[in-house]
């Protein structure tokens, strides 16, 4: 803001430029009449600090005057003024096209050469300053709008991006074309730990592409609390775009699921693609492989890539404006240039990546407008926190006795053959029991119980999977390769998912038990193993049993181990 614009105007001053003391008195005589105040300088310098001093609601400016002319002080004044409208009549006895010219191009509104008749220069007066009425009108309208707009901004980024998790250690970066970003970002918690992270971008920026970002971050938010995997919280949000969004709009959205265990699943629907780095090394990209979200009404099998994220590796998300931002003489900043910053030693030992990308990217585009709206997400390796610090061990102190009324209801649920590649029946079960018995951190550990039994019963008993394959990070994307195509071509097999829950005193009682389809495995040896929580981030096998078995009151396998019963109970305190 300059000092000009930081002064209140004076409605019904008019500064007189004239270095002739009897057409400044002619002027005055006239601006009275019409019951304006003159105020006067006799040269361009004296006009500028008029201006400043006494913010005159229009100007007569002389074009020939001593020390500086009224053209230069016209274009000094119209600097100064900047958004807001000063009008400048030029009053001179100069003449010629090409001093009209000059005049106008440095800002004059008209121009009246002398000798004049009185009514006519009136007239242009009056015109004038009604424009400049409603200029002003039209420029605190505009203001007015502009607060309601950044407040309407900030309420709306605090309902979508405020319950954003993880971030003190994620580095999340978003900068708007206009008011109103287009992208969003996201993250939440499941149950067990497991992180998962939203990068969307909709269609265009400002306010219009923004329609869709409240169901998408509640959908996201709902779902990821209750257990669902990414691949149904995706299919739920299209579903729901699709009715939503008008024709034209919709999402480029990549979702990545940093798991408890150090796996990290990454899927792109229509973003540029996600990158994970180690050591500042491109070790692995994952390209846009499904339309964006809210074109069609059912997504189709979606195709996650399976990574083993250690700590120490870094996934970025982007969202087209990085590549896309232009400097002046029109080039993109483009791929090259990104990656030139993320494994610049430079950078690399002094930004995060977020950092570094925009380091060079500001140094690139300069002063250059923004044409769309940047986002960056840098997922660390470590940001997910140890399953056990969402989990508790079932509450032994609460027994069978502690309440005389019964109250206890059953769910269950079978799924076969293809069924168990599309449906999930944890998140279900875990559903039901949220909204039966309320919220509460002890369903994280249920969630973790119905999980890892789960997993087991349909990866070895129906899938016939082996787990040392997991023994190795090479085996541990073998391993998932080849689970993706054996779901992709199952026909056959079963399991099924018992629940019961009993309402306690204190807490409550939670009996699950699992059966497959398969032959069974021989379990004893994982149920003598000491129950220890040292199974951390990068243990790649064994580690189900061994981690219900610490968690649950009971656990005992029958069946030749294709029926698995547990019993966990929590206390409400």
């Amino acid at each position: 803001m300059t000092t000009a614009e930081k002064l209140p105007s004076n409605p019904n001053l008019v500064l007189i430029a004239d270095d002739m003391t009897l057409n400044q008195r002619l002027l005055e005589k006239m601006v009275t009449n019409m019951g304006l105040v003159a105020e006067f300088a006799s040269n361009g310098f004296e006009a500028v600090e008029k201006y400043l001093a006494h913010r005159p609601s229009l100007i007569l400016m002389d074009i020939n005057m001593p020390e500086m002319g009224g053209v230069e002080a016209t274009r000094q004044i119209k600097h100064l003024a900047a958004d807001d409208f000063i009008p400048i009549i030029f009053v001179s006895g100069a003449e010629g096209q090409d001093i009209i010219r000059n005049a106008i191009d440095a800002g004059g509104d008209d121009f009246i050469q002398r000798p004049f008749p009185f009514e006519l220069l009136e007239g242009k007066i009056v015109a004038l300053r009604r424009i400049a009425e409603l200029y002003q009108q039209v420029a605190e309208l505009n203001q007015i709008r502009q607060d309601e707009v950044e407040v309407a901004e900030q309420l709306f980024s605090g309902a979508i991006e405020s319950s954003n998790v993880g971030l003190d250690t994620i580095r999340m970066h978003k900068q708007p074309a206009t008011t109103f970003s287009g992208d969003v970002q996201l993250t939440a918690y499941r149950p067990n730990g497991d992180l998962n992270i939203l990068l969307g971008d909709f269609t265009g920026h400002g306010l219009t592409s923004t329609l869709g970002a409240l169901p998408l971050a509640e959908t996201f938010r709902a779902m990821t609390a209750k257990g669902y995997a990414a691949e149904e919280v995706i299919a739920q949000i299209n579903a729901k775009l699709f009715r939503l969004l008008p024709t034209g709009l919709f999402l480029a959205v990549a979702v990545v699921t940093l798991e408890v265990d150090g796996t990290a699943r990454i899927w792109n629907g229509g973003l540029p693609d996600v990158m994970v780095f180690s050591h500042g090394e491109l070790v692995k990209r994952v390209s846009s492989s499904h339309p964006p979200l809210g074109i069609l009404p059912q997504v189709n099998e979606l195709s996650f890539e399976i990574s083993n994220i250690q700590p120490e590796d870094h996934i970025l998300m982007i969202s087209d404006g990085v590549l896309e931002a232009e400097n002046a003489e029109g080039d993109m900043f483009g791929e090259a240039r990104m990656f030139a910053a993320i494994t610049d030693p430079q950078y690399r030992n002094k930004y995060s990546l977020v950092d570094s990308v925009l380091t060079s990217l500001q140094h690139f585009v300069r002063e250059f407008p923004q044409r769309d709206d940047i986002s960056l997400i840098d997922i660390p390796g470590n940001s997910v926190q140890s399953e056990h610090s969402f989990t508790a061990t079932s509450q032994l102190d609460i027994n069978d006795n502690d309440s005389d009324e019964l109250d206890i209801w059953d769910w269950g649920l079978e799924l076969q053959g293809r069924s168990l590649a599309r449906i999930d029946p944890v998140a279900q079960a875990l559903s039901r029991l949220q909204e039966s018995e309320g919220e509460g951190d002890h369903w994280h550990t249920v969630f973790s119980i119905l999980t890892e039994l789960y997993v087991n019963a349909l990866d070895h008993g129906v899938l016939k999977l082996e787990s040392s394959l997991k023994d190795s990070p090479e085996g541990f994307a073998r391993y998932f390769s080849e689970r993706e195509q054996r779901l992709e071509t199952l026909s056959w097999g079963s399991v099924s998912l018992h629940v019961q829950h009993a309402r306690l005193a204190a807490g409550g009682r939670v009996f699950i038990r699992i059966e497959d389809s398969g032959e069974g495995f021989d379990f004893q040896p994982w149920l003598n193993q000491e129950n220890t929580y040292n199974i951390g981030i990068g243990a790649l096998s064994g580690r189900g049993i061994e981690l219900v078995s610490g968690l649950c009151e009971s656990v005992e396998y029958s069946n030749h181990g294709a029926t698995v019963e547990v019993v966990y109970v929590y206390s409400n305190a």
